[in-house]
């Protein structure tokens, strides 16, 4: 039986939009690559799973932007002008609203072999507006942002309140997300299994499946009948802080 699959919006689908970044720290007389902004944005995630991991009380990854803008050599001085531009402009538009080709080919091709979807998004309220400007939101019978439902993984109860309302049950499903101890934790403790991307090989020896993109998933899909009862997709079930 194909599992329902359950994506989440950020890293996953949708993403920073470099471009506007690099733009931004130009103005202020630094060039950082686009390629190296999102490496050191993958890598602070990497950082704020270990913070995640220690269990130390997160609740947000309010220094994203100053932290990727320090290990990309920005001058202490100019970092805080630029984080409040990048802010505004997140206000104003969002910064979240770039995908690339590979995942619309990814998500037409797992639609295509007859994959149903929705998105379980810890959001600000306006993932289903961003996926539509993207021209995701078609692939999805539901987008599930935590600003509307009130709760934000990894709580599992985001995760419950998706599967009520998609009349599933999480033996059925499949979560795909890119941040470990908010991703995983979650869907495994709402009981359902858990595939994590690690697009650049960061989480060697942590438990799990990962994979690089989403890109990877329908061949995974295709290799043959997923036992999604087995560990390895459920490598945080039994994790408590």
């Amino acid at each position: 039986m194909q599992p329902y699959l359950l994506l989440d919006a950020g890293g996953t689908l949708l993403f920073p939009d470099h471009r506007i970044i690099r733009r931004a720290i130009l103005q202020h007389g630094y060039d950082v690559a686009e390629e190296r902004l999102k490496r050191l944005m993958t890598e602070f995630i990497r950082q704020y799973d270990e913070v995640l991991k220690s269990g130390t009380d997160v609740a947000h990854m309010s220094s994203f932007v100053q932290v990727v803008l320090e290990q990309a050599g920005v001058e202490q001085q100019q970092i805080p002008l630029i984080v409040r531009q990048l802010q505004l402009m997140d206000a104003e538009n969002g910064l979240w609203i770039y995908t690339y080709p590979w995942v619309r080919e990814t998500l037409a091709r797992l639609s295509a072999q007859g994959y149903h979807m929705s998105v379980i998004s810890n959001a600000d309220g306006r993932v289903q507006t961003q996926l539509q400007y993207v021209g995701l939101a078609s692939y999805f019978e539901d987008i599930f942002d935590s600003h509307v439902v009130g709760y934000a993984k990894p709580d599992p109860r985001l995760f419950e309140y998706a599967l009520t309302k998609l009349r599933l049950q999480p033996a059925q499903c499949l979560y795909v997300g890119d941040v470990y101890f908010i991703d995983v934790l979650g869907a495994n403790k709402a009981g359902i299994a858990a595939i994590h991307l690690d697009p650049y090989g960061l989480y060697e020896g942590w438990a799990g499946c990962h994979i690089p993109t989403i890109a990877a998933l329908p061949d995974l899909l295709a290799a043959g009948d997923l036992d999604l009862q087995s560990e390895v997709f459920f490598p945080l079930r039994e994790h408590r802080h």
